[in-house]
């Protein structure tokens, strides 16, 4: 008997131990992108990170629709980390463009993560020269209010058209490649890190061209939206016969407000430090040389801040330390 009750009271003891295990535990969801994007493998491997170095902390990536989404999700509190274009959070900060009358402040930087380049895709056999051609066409602009979708308003716009000129499709990228390759839409903006999935398949097996914007719609676009950068698609990233002349902006790792100082510093102080546990291929661009590129105007979080003061990077009132 006392055996029993002995072997009761353990039983209860370690329950209780497990349940306090459970309880201590910090769970992150980060919202990503969709499955054939960069958003969504490269949240799966800074999750793996977390999980690997931060004791406690049980982190995993979450398909979404894209930026704008992760900025939502963060601040209905359904998210606490989201990999987000860098203009599409501007727009959200100052309550402008595609966040009009929507303004979200519930969020700040983690650190900047890669260059993003808007790319504009075609069938190699496809008749379409310049963006003015668009007119009529079917064409995939991502899903309504994602970064994509503002992307590709803002460089109709440059051409001088509207979506009142196209056969608009709010297609996700996979699903603009199966467009393109059953001939079903005639081009597809496609805004990631180089190369694409979905563009490098669709390259492998129709063949791909990628529109080249001209320098008249290259300043129109960065005089109208700052956080536009004139970059050069290199011409063997789909076997193309040329470089390609692209606007881009930047991936950032943004947070809720919310979380704890120190927990973030941990996650910052993680990304720069520990080397052999991030594995993606865009990971390679998480570097202190542009821990800042595309941040702009937009808050670091606290616990960002104090590591990067730690290393010099900001001095102690909080401002770039040139390098």
């Amino acid at each position: 008997m006392k055996k029993r009750v002995l072997s009761m009271i353990l039983a209860a003891m370690l329950l209780v131990a497990m349940s306090a295990s459970a309880s201590a535990a910090t769970f992150l969801s980060i919202a990503t992108g969709g499955t054939s994007g960069t958003y969504y493998p490269l949240g799966g491997d800074l999750a793996n990170l977390f999980n690997t170095v931060i004791p406690d902390v049980n982190a995993s990536a979450q398909a979404t629709g894209g930026s704008a989404d992760n900025l939502r999700l963060i601040d209905g509190e359904e998210a606490e980390l989201g990999t987000v274009q860098n203009d599409v959070s501007y727009f959200a900060y100052t309550g402008t463009d595609s966040f009009e009358g929507e303004q979200i402040t519930s969020f700040s930087v983690i650190s900047s993560l890669y260059a993003e380049y808007v790319q504009i895709v075609v069938r190699a056999d496809s008749d379409i020269q310049t963006i003015a051609d668009f007119k009529g066409k079917s064409i995939s602009i991502g899903a309504a209010g994602s970064g994509v979708y503002t992307n590709a308003l803002h460089v109709l716009e440059a051409a001088g058209l509207t979506l009142d000129d196209i056969d608009a499709q709010y297609l996700s990228f996979s699903e603009s490649a199966d467009g393109l390759k059953n001939k079903q839409i005639d081009a597809a903006f496609v805004c990631a890190g180089i190369p694409n999935a979905a563009v490098t398949e669709l390259a492998s097996t129709v063949g791909v061209r990628l529109i080249s914007l001209s320098d008249e719609e290259v300043a129109a676009l960065i005089a109208a939206h700052p956080t536009y950068a004139n970059l050069k698609l290199p011409a063997a990233t789909y076997e193309l016969s040329e470089d390609v002349n692209c606007i881009a902006i930047t991936a950032l790792l943004v947070c809720s407000n919310n979380l704890d100082e120190e927990l973030v510093y941990q996650m910052t102080k993680a990304m720069y430090e520990q080397e052999g546990i991030l594995t993606h291929a865009k990971a390679a661009e998480i570097t202190k040389d542009t821990a800042f590129v595309g941040v702009g105007e937009l808050p670091l979080h606290p616990g960002a801040a104090r590591y990067y003061t730690e290393i010099g990077l900001l001095d102690a009132e909080g401002n770039v330390v040139a390098q």
